[in-house]
């Protein structure tokens, strides 16, 4: 065990929480928090995861997360330690850049005569439709002159009836569309519960990670729908069960993490600006 993994513990241990209970409360899995307290950074699913573990881990035992980074630098994982995979990406896109120069340099050597040749098709084409075209009218006024009697068709059309099924459906759907509501009834910083007034069913839940990395949970009644770790550029919707009546979410990088309910972008209240760690409640009222 590592210095920083014992201090850790030890905080873990004062506040009488066990790696269940904290696996509970950050929603980060026990064999991530292992891993922290016994400095085992490999199993981790990234730089990034483990410093980001490793300060909720920190804040929510009561210590300084952002503090505890500081203090143990050299000891834990620093992202731009991947410098040297996005050079190596950098020297490939220049080799393919050159690869496509010289297509291009082709194209225009080949570019006049393919332009005569495309005239050439064309004239070619409307030659022939205009061909067909004078045929066609040439054996329909050949059939009329012999033609002496003229039998008249008539298709037996109904009236126009408007759908009884369908105007019922649109109704049905103008009903089902209820205007649904979200406002925020408390927020600590770290936690805010929300009160969603209107429809109960079909309600999605969309988590976007925008502009960096993030890990995020969902929780309905106390069931766990969907958790993910989400780069840069990732979602995760997650449907809500019919009658639910409480939604848990948790943010691992709220800076960086867009949540939306129902494709209604869902603003975190002005106590949680500053918060990394963000758990967000849903409480739906039913509607009578």
């Amino acid at each position: 065990m590592n210095e920083i993994g014992e201090k850790l513990q030890e905080a873990r241990k004062a506040k009488g929480y066990t790696l269940d209970d904290l696996q509970q409360m950050t929603k980060i899995q026990k064999r991530y928090l292992i891993a922290i307290e016994e400095g085992n950074y490999n199993v981790m699913p990234g730089k990034f995861y483990a410093r980001a573990f490793i300060k909720q881990y920190a804040d929510t035992v009561g210590l300084n997360g952002d503090q505890l980074l500081e203090e143990y630098t050299d000891t834990v994982p620093h992202t731009h330690d991947e410098e040297y995979v996005e050079k190596v990406s950098s020297s490939q896109t220049r080799s393919g850049n050159k690869t496509g120069n010289e297509l291009l340099t082709k194209v225009r050597d080949y570019l006049p005569t393919l332009i005569i040749l495309l005239v050439v098709i064309v004239i070619a084409v409307a030659i022939y439709f205009a061909f067909i075209k004078t045929n066609q009218a040439t054996t329909e006024s050949m059939i009329t002159k012999s033609t002496e009697s003229v039998v008249v068709s008539s298709a037996v059309s109904e009236p126009e009836k408007t759908s009884e099924s369908e105007s019922k459906e649109s109704a049905a759907s103008e009903e089902k569309e209820e205007k649904q509501t979200v406002s925020v009834v408390s927020s600590t910083g770290s936690q805010t519960t929300y009160a969603v007034e209107g429809a109960t069913t079909n309600n999605v839940i969309t988590l976007n990670a925008e502009g960096g990395d993030s890990w995020v949970s969902v929780e309905a009644d106390g069931v766990m729908l969907d958790q993910a770790l989400l780069t840069n550029g990732d979602a995760m919707n997650a449907d809500i069960p019919a009658d639910t009546e409480q939604v848990n979410i948790v943010v691992g990088n709220a800076a960086v993490t867009v949540v939306k309910l129902n494709d209604k972008k869902v603003d975190y209240a002005p106590e949680a600006a500053n918060a990394v760690t963000q758990k967000i409640e849903f409480q739906f009222k039913k509607t009578e």
